[in-house]
């Protein structure tokens, strides 16, 4: 992956946030997502073909969870792969093409490896970098978790578990507070989009605060994220595996930011050498997440920095999109702002030379370890925010004009390149405009983007062009662009007002073109 200029934090930046803005809270439009009662209406994405892949260790051992998932899909096709040698599914890939993929495996069989491995097979179904279809694994610390675990999934879908329409962000530590502090605030200062359709508050605690008196404090939500600092067995200064298995939840879809807190068994640390480790199923947090309430995980498998699950949020909140379509937007975005090359990830092996990764790299790897534990087709809620930008396309002289205006300012993540920080006033993350735009029939291919503007009201705001490429879709075929913007602050930007505005040429492809795609 290329080098991005960059000069950020620490890995866990949203962790270190200590100062919490109280919101007031206005659950208009929650009747729009919920039924009567105030819960979520969940169901799955019947858009085939699907796929369900069981590892041929896991065949007779997860009978019974296979067999759920057929109850949820009787129109999949069921076929067996190698976790250690995942190309062993691209045949029935490329034959299939499915759309949806459920990887149903022994916890130790996933590590990071494959994980992102798995981003390249998906990717390389045709000649573009970009994922091919959507993938959500399940597994658990026993067969017997693991039936529950799609049981769950299948009673959320059939409306015998009811997700509550609520989001607790969970910021995790605070360094800050007193050691035993404990904040509950209404709220929701790092993803406010939600504020409009969900009922939301905020936690955050000292280094001491999150005893097991508090066990209870996350219950009632839908919707749970957690922030902080983590190895496979804990957030550090607060839950570990051993107490996430006693945490009182509600069915619930968890997002996790922390480093490692989707590890279910081997996982690697890097200094000058790369070292392997192993976690104890008893107490690895992932799956106490996975033993608990949940009907769907999405967390790392190595260091993560704690943003870009924030971006998940915002965009299922803006696009209502399955989970498994989420996490692959997650991967779109790491593949678009390394150059839009494809995915070439490194094999981590005991005793090698760790990796010679800047920021950059640690970041883009780290986001690509994200992973959906779940139903890749699960879609637990409707689209209930406007997208961040209302795009137009305008046919001119044989070229396309493209114009995307600033549509949701509650969005924050979403405007942020978590990669690079060289447009950055504070330091911290550039700004970033990333647009998809479906392009007509006839433009399949792309010679060249032009004449390319950020501004607002007039005034052009600095940027630089990151990468674009387009990219096949099922008959479809859609413009990926990535331009950074200048940053005034930490998720902050003259691009995030109303009325600022990216607009370009776009050029046909011509033969020889240099920059064409």
């Amino acid at each position: 992956m290329k080098k991005n200029y960059v000069m950020l934090a620490l890995l866990g930046l949203v962790a270190a946030i200590t100062v919490l803005i109280v919101v007031k809270i206005s659950f208009r439009g929650l009747s729009r997502l919920t039924d009567n009662a105030s819960y979520l209406r969940v169901k799955v994405d019947r858009q085939g073909p699907y796929l369900i892949l069981v590892s041929v260790n896991a065949k007779e051992e997860f009978s019974e969870t296979v067999a759920i998932a057929r109850q949820l899909h009787p129109e999949a096709q069921v076929s067996t792969f190698e976790p250690g040698r995942p190309e062993s599914a691209g045949k029935i890939m490329r034959d299939l093409r499915p759309r949806y993929v459920m990887v149903i495996l022994r916890p130790d069989e996933l590590d990071v490896n494959l994980a992102w491995n798995w981003i390249k097979i998906t990717a390389s179904l045709d000649g573009d970098p970009f994922l091919d279809t959507s993938t959500g694994f399940i597994t658990a610390e026993s067969p017997a978790k693991a039936a529950a675990f799609a049981g769950r999934i299948l009673d959320a879908v059939e409306g015998r578990l009811r997700l509550p329409g609520k989001l607790i962000d969970n910021l995790g530590p605070n360094q800050m507070s007193l050691k035993t502090a404990w904040q509950k605030t209404p709220g929701a200062f790092m993803v406010p989009v939600f504020q409009e359709s969900f009922a939301v508050e905020t936690i955050s605690h000292g280094i001491r605060g999150f005893t097991e008196e508090r066990l209870g404090e996350m219950d009632g939500a839908g919707f749970i994220h957690y922030g902080g600092h983590g190895y496979p067995d804990r957030v550090i200064d607060s839950l570990n595996g051993v107490f996430v298995r006693k945490l009182r939840m509600a069915p619930a879809v968890f997002f996790n930011g922390a480093c490692y807190t989707g590890v279910t068994g081997r996982w690697f640390s890097a200094a000058d050498r790369v070292k392997e480790h192993q976690v104890d199923p008893r107490v690895s947090f992932a799956l106490g997440v996975l033993a608990n309430n949940t009907v769907a995980y999405l967390a790392p498998l190595h260091p993560d920095h704690g943003l870009p699950v924030y971006q998940e949020m915002e965009y299922l909140a803006y696009s209502g999109a399955s989970l498994g379509d989420v996490m692959r937007d997650t991967h779109n975005a790491v593949i678009l702002a390394a150059g839009a090359a494809s995915f070439e990830p490194p094999v981590l092996q005991d005793g090698m030379k760790a990796p010679n990764w800047g920021p950059a790299e640690i970041m883009l790897f780290g986001t690509a370890s994200r992973v959906l534990f779940g139903d890749p087709a699960l879609m637990p809620l409707e689209a209930f925010s406007a997208p961040p930008f209302i795009q137009t396309i305008t046919e001119r002289e044989g070229k396309l004009l493209v114009d995307a205006v600033t549509a949701d300012t509650k969005l924050k993540s979403t405007f942020a390149n978590t990669f690079a920080s060289d447009l950055s006033a504070t330091g911290q993350f550039n700004a970033r405009a990333r647009l998809i735009i479906e392009l007509p029939p006839e433009w399949n291919q792309v010679g060249a983007l032009e004449q390319v503007v950020v501004q607002l009201k007039n005034a052009v705001i600095p940027h630089r062009m990151v990468a674009w490429k387009v990219e096949k879709n099922r008959g479809a075929y859609f413009l990926h662009v990535h331009i950074d913007v200048k940053a005034t602050g930490f998720l902050e930007s003259l691009l995030q007002r109303p009325g600022a505005r990216v607009s370009f040429l776009v050029s046909p492809y011509e033969e020889g073109s240099k920059n064409s795609s």
